[in-house]
């Protein structure tokens, strides 16, 4: 996170150094968190925990009103959000 001021401060090439290094970043907390909630998940598991899976579909099903009345304005963050 930068300030307007600080940002606008640094040159093109380091806004373009900073922006990549930001997605790199962003790419491998992702993947550090995946494997911390897999190792976490399985020791819960272990320990006798059980969960239960829930019906995805029946929850985007009911929340679909709030899609049509607000989405359009959200419409490609929907689309990466379903993609994913």
């Amino acid at each position: 996170m930068f300030s307007k001021r600080t940002w606008d401060t640094l040159s093109k090439e380091d806004q373009a150094l900073v922006r990549k290094l930001s997605r790199e970043a962003q790419l491998e907390q992702r993947q550090l968190w995946d494997a911390y909630t897999k190792e976490a998940v399985d020791k819960l598991k272990a320990a006798g925990v059980q969960f239960v899976e829930v019906d995805k579909k029946a929850f985007y099903d009911a929340t679909q009103p709030v899609r049509d009345k607000y989405g359009a304005k959200y419409a490609a963050l929907l689309k990466q959000i379903q993609a994913s």
